[in-house]
Formats: C-alpha cells, structure tokens, sequence
C-alpha cells in the first residue's frame, strides 16, 4: 500500500480533527471523504502561488507548509505555518479570485484535495460547516490584524529575514538547508526592505554569526528554518 493509498484508508479519521468539521457525523464525513482527491507534494514543493486562478481547497493529511501572505504593495509580507488537520485555499473558492497566498512544503506531504464546486456544495448540504468556516476565517482575521501592527514596527533584520524566506519559497528552497540562488546584493535587498546597504549588512551578519544562514557569492543556506521563522515574525532573540 502506497502512501496515497493508507492517506485514503483513514481520511475520514483525518477530516474528523479538522476545525471545518466540528460537529459533522463519520456518516457524513464518509461522504466528504469520497469527494475528495488525495495527492502528495514533497519537502520545498510549491503547492499554490500568489495570483494563481486555481480554486481547490487543501487539507493537510501530513506534512506541514508554510504560506506566504503578499501585501498589495508587493514588500510586506506574512508568514504562517499550518499543521495537519489545518486547510488553505478556501477563500478562492468562496469567490473565485486569484490566490492571495503562496504555500509551499515544509516537509514531504499528503493532501485531500477538493474541488472549488464541491468544496460549496459541502458547505450548503452542511450547515454546520458554514457555521465553521465563518468562525476560523474570523479568528485568522484577528490574527492577521495583530500580525499587521507588528509589521509596521518590524526592524530591519525581520524585514531581511522575511525578504529571505521569500526567496526561498519562489525557488522550492523553503526546506532546512535549502539554498537560495542568484541571491541579490546588499544594495538590491536594501531597495526591497526599505532600509540603507550598511543596515541590512549589519542585519544579515548577524542572521551569519547565529547560524541561521551561511552567505556565500550569490547564495545563502538555510541553516535553521525554525529560527528563520522566528526571525521573520519579529521574535528573533
């Protein structure tokens, strides 16, 4: 039995811990079930992009992703983690706009996949998960609103460490030890981040002398995502 294979025996028991799901039947989720596609993406995958006009709605069977959220002015960023059980893409199929993140593999990956027609058929043949639905986007929204502010008083190595982690997600490289190629220079990144070639210098020697990246001519290593990410939020100690 391959990996798709076991990830579509126990997909029902998966949806069961999913926060869409709160309240429905294994009846029900049964059904669910057989709407949906299961598919794998493996470690550094981009599973959705920015501006994509796709609109499946995922859920995580196992793995993580991370997604990048773009700003309108295309600078500031957001980054979130989803854990399994967690889903993304719903907004497109909600309304049928193009995606307003980018996702991609943190490690190998199972998805159930449902189509933007299917995924508003469930919601109306279930209320309950409507009711859900509404209730998680409010609480991302809360979120996301306290994630803003603190953007607005990032300092410049946030700000560096998020133009990184973006870099690494356009080239499949978001993995521990993946590598960002063609790297822009000091003077390119201090253009993006809004900040002077010395400070982001400054920045990026110290991202260096912890051991998060290593920077080389053109390139940089991921050393430890983990703390790349808790850089990139701001928290960085």
């Amino acid at each position: 039995m391959n990996d798709i294979q076991r990830a579509r025996a126990k997909l029902s028991g998966t949806l069961a811990s999913c926060s869409l799901f709160l309240g429905i039947s294994d009846d029900e989720l049964s059904v669910i079930a057989q709407k949906m596609d299961v598919i794998t993406a493996p470690r550094g995958r981009l599973v959705m992009q920015h501006g994509d006009l796709t609109s499946e709605t995922y859920f995580l069977i196992s793995g993580g992703v991370i997604g990048q959220l773009v700003a309108d002015n295309g600078r500031e960023i957001l980054f979130t983690e989803i854990a399994v059980g967690g889903y993304f893409g719903e907004l497109a199929a909600l309304d049928g706009a193009a995606r307003s993140i980018t996702i991609s593999a943190s490690a190998d990956c199972v998805f159930a996949k449902l189509s933007g027609a299917k995924f508003r058929e469930i919601l109306l043949a279930h209320p309950q998960t409507a009711v859900n639905l509404a209730t998680d986007l409010g609480a991302r929204l809360r979120r996301m609103n306290e994630r803003v502010f603190d953007l607005v008083v990032h300092s410049v190595e946030t700000r560096v460490s998020i133009r990184l982690m973006q870099l690494a997600q356009a080239q499949e490289q978001l993995i521990q030890g993946g590598v960002i190629n063609d790297a822009p220079t000091r003077e390119g990144m201090a253009s993006f981040v809004g900040s002077n070639r010395e400070a982001v210098s400054r920045a990026i020697a110290r991202l260096n002398k912890a051991g998060i990246i290593e920077t080389m001519h053109k390139k940089v290593v991921i050393l430890d995502l983990d703390r790349l990410l808790v850089s990139a939020e701001g928290t960085a100690q």
